[in-house]
């Protein structure tokens, strides 16, 4: 007489296996044309650093600009230095600097 057993140890399936394929996803429209970005200007590179002191309050609005924009475009190449950047540079234009 032979009793029947189960393994101990089963194959089992992973739990994303059942889940459909991602559709493709379709390009989103750019909302605005954007002045005043590298492209525009010969394709500069961010590249030096520059230590300034900003109040908490200052930066955790930048930080929050930040994530707004990205989601809101859809553009993951905004960043703090691209928004300081362009910031500083609308500032000098409007100075006639």
């Amino acid at each position: 007489m032979s009793v029947q057993r189960e393994p101990a140890i089963r194959r089992t399936t992973h739990p994303a296996a059942d889940l459909p394929e991602r559709p493709t996803p379709t390009p989103a429209p750019l909302s605005a044309p954007q002045t005043n970005q590298p492209a525009a200007r010969g394709e500069e590179r961010l590249t030096e650093q520059h230590n300034v002191r900003l109040r908490p309050s200052t930066k955790a609005r930048l930080l929050r600009a930040v994530d707004k924009l990205r989601y809101e475009t859809g553009d993951r190449t905004i960043s703090i230095a691209s928004i300081t950047d362009s910031a500083i540079v609308e500032y000098l234009e409007s100075r006639d600097c």
